[in-house]
C-alpha cells in the first residue's frame, strides 16, 4: 500500500501555476478577440446607419430639386421661366434656381462653409379645377383634396393649373373653394368624350412654392433641413436627416461651364451636389477628424424643366 501511495502522482504548485498562466494568456486572447469583434459590429452597424442616412436625406432633397421649374415650362427659351414671367418672385425669390453659396455669411447656424438652394416649382397638388373653368373667368371653384393646406393670398397664394397655367390668388376667404384669381383664364378648362358630352374633368390644381435646403446645427448635431417657406419669417424648418456635415452644390450653365456661384441663375441647367454624412459616434481606433467615419456622395441633377425650347 505504501508503495502505491509514494507512486501516485499529484500536481504540483508549479504545474497548476503554469497552466492558471496559460489558461489567463487564453482567456485574455479570446476577451481580445471578442472586443473585437464587437467594436467590428458596432462600427458596421454605425457606417450602415449613416449610409441609409444620407441616401433618405439625398433622394429626398434630390427628388425636389430636379423638379424645379415644374408648372412653368409653356414657352421656356433662355431660361425664362413662366413661374418668374407671371409671378415676378415667389416668396421674394425671383429665379428658378437660388444659390447661396457659404450660408454662414447668411445664416449664423449654417454648417461650417457648406452651401444652400432655395427651388421653385409647383411642388403640391391641392386639389382639382371644377369643370365650369372657362376662358377669360377671374373666379374659380377648387375640390380640395383633403384637409390639407389651403391657397390664400400669402404665401400660398401661387396657383398653377394642369401643371403648366399660372394665376396669383387675389381673394380666398377663409381658405374657401372659390378663389378670385389674376390674370383672367387662359383658356377652357372643360372636359368633354367623344359625343361632345361633359364629363367630370381631372385637372390638377398645384401650388407654387419655394423650398430651401441648407445644413444647420440642432443644438451639436448638424443636419439637413428643409424649409417650406423662406424669406417668410418663418423658423419652421424640417430637419431630413441628422449628421449630415457638409452640403456643397456646383452649378452647370447652359454653355457647359460650372460655377460654384453663377453670375446669373437664370443660365443654370443642372446641378453637382456632394453630401458628407458622418457616423453618431466616434470610433477610438480612428485618430483623425475627431474618430468619425465619413461618407461622401457625389450625384448630377439634370433640370429638365429648365431645359431651352424652340423659340
Amino acid at each position: 500500500m505504501k508503495n502505491l501511495l509514494k507512486n501516485s502522482k499529484a500536481v504540483t504548485l508549479i504545474e497548476l501555476l503554469i497552466a492558471l498562466v496559460i489558461s489567463a494568456i487564453l482567456i485574455a486572447g479570446i476577451y481580445r478577440v471578442y472586443i473585437s469583434q464587437q467594436r467590428s459590429y458596432a462600427a458596421q452597424e454605425q457606417v450602415a446607419d449613416m449610409q441609409q442616412n444620407v441616401r433618405i436625406a439625398i433622394n429626398r432633397m434630390l427628388r425636389e430639386i430636379r423638379m424645379a421649374g415644374f408648372g412653368g415650362k409653356n414657352e421656356n427659351v433662355n431660361g425664362s421661366n413662366d413661374i418668374i414671367n407671371v409671378f415676378g418672385n415667389v416668396n421674394g425669390f425671383l429665379n428658378i434656381v437660388n444659390p447661396v453659396n457659404d450660408a454662414s455669411t447668411i445664416r449664423g447656424d449654417n454648417v461650417g462653409d457648406s452651401d444652400e438652394i432655395v427651388v421653385l416649382a409647383a411642388y403640391d397638388r391641392l386639389g382639382r379645377l371644377d369643370q365650369n373653368a372657362s376662358a377669360g373667368a377671374t373666379t374659380i371653384t377648387i375640390s380640395y383634396d383633403g384637409s390639407g393646406p389651403k391657397f390664400n393670398t400669402d404665401v400660398r397664394r401661387y396657383l398653377c393649373i394642369g401643371g403648366k397655367d399660372n394665376y396669383i390668388v387675389t381673394n380666398a376667404p377663409g381658405g374657401a373653394t372659390v378663389l378670385d384669381i389674376n390674370p383672367p383664364l387662359r383658356r377652357d378648362y372643360i372636359v368633354r368624350d367623344g359625343n361632345n358630352n361633359l364629363i367630370t374633368p381631372e385637372t390638377p390644381v398645384f401650388l407654387v412654392r419655394a423650398i430651401r435646403y441648407g445644413l444647420r446645427w440642432n443644438g451639436s448635431v448638424p443636419v439637413l433641413f428643409r424649409d417650406l417657406y423662406p424669406n417668410t419669417g418663418s423658423t419652421h424648418r424640417d430637419t431630413v436627416a441628422e449628421y449630415i456635415e457638409n452640403l456643397q452644390f456646383r452649378y452647370v450653365l447652359v454653355d457647359g461651364t460650372e460655377w460654384d456661384m453663377p453670375a446669373n441663375p437664370i443660365d443654370i441647367r443642372g446641378i453637382r451636389v456632394t453630401i458628407t454624412a458622418r457616423t453618431q459616434m466616434s470610433d477610438p481606433q480612428i485618430k483623425e477628424g475627431g474618430g468619425f467615419r465619413r461618407r461622401t456622395l457625389n450625384t448630377y441633377v439634370d433640370l429638365r424643366n429648365l431645359r431651352d425650347e424652340t423659340p
